[in-house]
């Protein structure tokens, strides 16, 4: 199966999350949390997460092909 940019994108976004929500809340992770953040797969193969997200223009940055994923990775610099 091929490397699904969309699913690894969410899957980091929802492990960052929990580590935020878990250190905020000074708690262990759960079974489930846990789970979930194993799925982490760091950004490698995701390189638009460097590309501008905030401003007018910024489309202008974006390749076709990575602009579908503008407003998953404004989420993502929203959460950092």
């Amino acid at each position: 199966m091929g490397f699904n940019r969309n699913q690894h994108l969410r899957e980091n976004l929802d492990a960052l999350r929990i580590v935020f929500a878990l250190e905020k809340q000074k708690r262990k992770a759960s079974a489930a949390e846990i789970a979930q953040m194993q799925r982490y797969s760091g950004f490698g193969g995701l390189k638009f997460v460097l590309n501008p997200v905030q401003g007018s223009g910024v489309e202008k940055y974006w390749t076709k092909s990575d602009l579908p994923f503008l407003p998953l990775t404004q989420e993502l610099h929203k959460i950092l």
